[in-house]
């Protein structure tokens, strides 16, 4: 609960997946902060980006290093609308035996970093455990003010 007289930080947190472990992280995250807006990719209006002060994206890896094609969708809009005034993070789930692990969030970050107020990117090992939490509450940490 924001203090009185603060704003809380309106976060949305967009994600695709496909096995469930960008999900299980995504929801994980929208539950270290209650204010936020937790949508597949599918389901998220760019056109309501404007409300918003942040945006959080979330993706896992395909192949080597590549975006899924959903995720590519959101990148290509993203690439294309003004957000530079939005905060923005970037997390997702791989596996490291690939030579670009969590690629992914590599593109998605090079892009936000160029076009938005880059706060933080993570990479998380397949399915989030119980130790990843610390980086996870600190992730959260920076949307919340």
């Amino acid at each position: 609960m924001p203090a009185m007289g603060s704003m809380s930080c309106k976060v949305a947190i967009v994600y695709h997946s496909a096995g469930g472990n960008t999900k299980a992280l995504a929801e994980a995250l929208a539950s270290l902060l209650p204010a936020a807006g937790l949508y597949r990719t599918n389901e998220f209006d760019l056109c309501t980006l404007p409300d918003y002060d942040a945006l959080i994206v979330g993706t896992y890896t395909w192949g080597n290093g590549e975006l899924p094609a959903k995720s590519a969708a959101l990148y290509k809009e993203l690439e294309q609308l003004p957000i530079a005034h939005l905060k923005t993070g970037v997390f997702g789930t791989g596996e490291t035996n690939y030579n670009h692990f969590c690629g992914a969030v590599d593109h998605f970050r090079d892009m936000l970093f160029a076009k938005s107020q880059l706060l933080v990117t993570l990479k998380i090992e397949q399915m989030y455990q119980e130790s990843d939490l610390p980086r996870l509450q600190k992730f959260a940490s920076l949307f919340q003010n």
